[in-house]
């Protein structure tokens, strides 16, 4: 893997990753896909569309209209970790889910190894086109191989560290985290996609990850309980998190969600981000029609519409992360259009995106299990 992006190309970038947590650890393995009975699929766009997104991701806001207007009514389920959505997989006969998102992570676990993901049919897809994506997220490996694009992504921003300036300076470097006086004042969000490229790095290794050796893994680890001893609280939940925070029980949080912001600034709370000389982690999600759905041509229509200019900027702005439009970017309101400077985004992409270690064991490399295995162990240990 290429190097980190330098912190001086993200200076005016404010995001972080919602929660996800990674707990099936031989997700790929042993899969089988068959239903017991093929409902027909649609042949035009409307009904009833079964949606798997992270909350407050689903556009059920901003896609109001266009399913007003096209007769379709979406059920979504909220994704908890991205294993969510591949544990509906793990037995027979999945359920008709029409549309999931996909952290880039996961893209060859589920393209290539379980094999949940049918090819997107991009004549349906028009405004997936050069002039409107950014070239970062245009027919990139990631999303489209084999002469196939599986994936459609639609938003993007990264994990990084919030703290209240109230209580501690702007931290330079996570390793800030380790002054004696906040032993017990800082929360780790229990977000694995997230943590472990950060747990690589703070040893050095951030340019092998995710091909961390067993040894260096244990090392990883055993660096990062340094961390672990300093902190209040290891929490997937988002509230419990911002109310420590608010209450001045925590002081710096690892991995947060941006909505955590606003709420403890809402309670007289100064809660600000800092991107430390390790640099953020980041994600991109994408869109995938799994090989279950019914209403594929809604599928499609959906996919085509969430990468409309304005839908991919009341979006981004919803969730307080950044559109994969470039032409959205001027239909974001000004604080929104600060907090990245768009012109160096091939800059902020150099490094490319991080992965999740192999599933199979290839005798030298340690493997999804072993990571989930030593996470599971470092949460347990607090």
């Amino acid at each position: 893997m290429a190097k980190e992006p330098k912190t001086s190309m993200l200076e005016t970038i404010q995001f972080t990753r919602r929660t996800a947590l990674l707990g099936l650890a031989g997700a790929g393995l042993g899969v089988s896909t068959g239903r017991l009975f093929v409902t027909p699929a649609r042949a035009a766009v409307g009904g009833s569309l079964q949606i798997m997104a992270w909350e407050g991701y689903d556009m059920t806001n901003e896609l109001r209209e266009w399913r007003s207007t096209n007769g379709v009514t979406a059920e979504t389920s909220s994704i908890a970790s991205q294993d969510d959505v591949q544990a509906k997989f793990i037995a027979g006969n999945p359920p008709p889910i029409d549309l999931a998102e996909y952290n880039q992570a996961y893209s060859k676990l589920y393209i290539k190894d379980m094999k949940i993901v049918s090819p997107i049919d991009m004549s349906k897809i028009p405004n997936y086109n050069a002039d409107n994506l950014f070239d970062v997220f245009f027919d990139k490996p990631t999303w489209f191989s084999d002469g196939k694009h599986w994936g459609s992504p639609y938003i993007w921003g990264f994990n990084t560290l919030l703290y209240n300036s109230d209580m501690i300076k702007k931290p330079a470097s996570y390793k800030d985290l380790l002054d004696p006086s906040l032993k017990g004042k800082i929360a780790i969000m229990d977000d694995a996609t997230g943590n472990w490229p950060l747990i690589a790095r703070l040893v050095g290794l951030g340019d092998k990850y995710p091909l961390l050796t067993r040894e260096e893994l244990g090392k990883a680890f055993e660096n990062y309980v340094l961390y672990r001893n300093q902190a209040r609280l290891i929490s997937i939940n988002q509230g419990d998190v911002a109310n420590f925070v608010a209450s001045k029980e925590v002081a710096a949080v690892l991995v947060a969600d941006p909505s955590i912001i606003t709420q403890v600034r809402a309670q007289g709370v100064p809660l600000e981000m800092a991107i430390p000389e390790e640099g953020p982690v980041l994600w991109v999600d994408a869109w995938f029609i799994p090989i279950s759905a019914d209403n594929i041509d809604t599928a499609h229509a959906f996919i085509n519409q969430s990468l409309d200019p304005q839908i991919q900027a009341k979006v981004a702005t919803a969730v307080v992360q950044a559109p994969v439009s470039k032409k959205a970017v001027a239909l974001l309101d000004a604080d929104a259009r600060k907090r990245i400077d768009y012109s160096k985004i091939n800059e902020i992409f150099a490094s490319g995106l991080p992965g999740i270690p192999p599933v199979d064991d290839d005798g030298e490399h340690a493997t999804y299990a072993d990571w989930v295995q030593a996470w599971q162990e470092f949460k347990a240990g607090l």
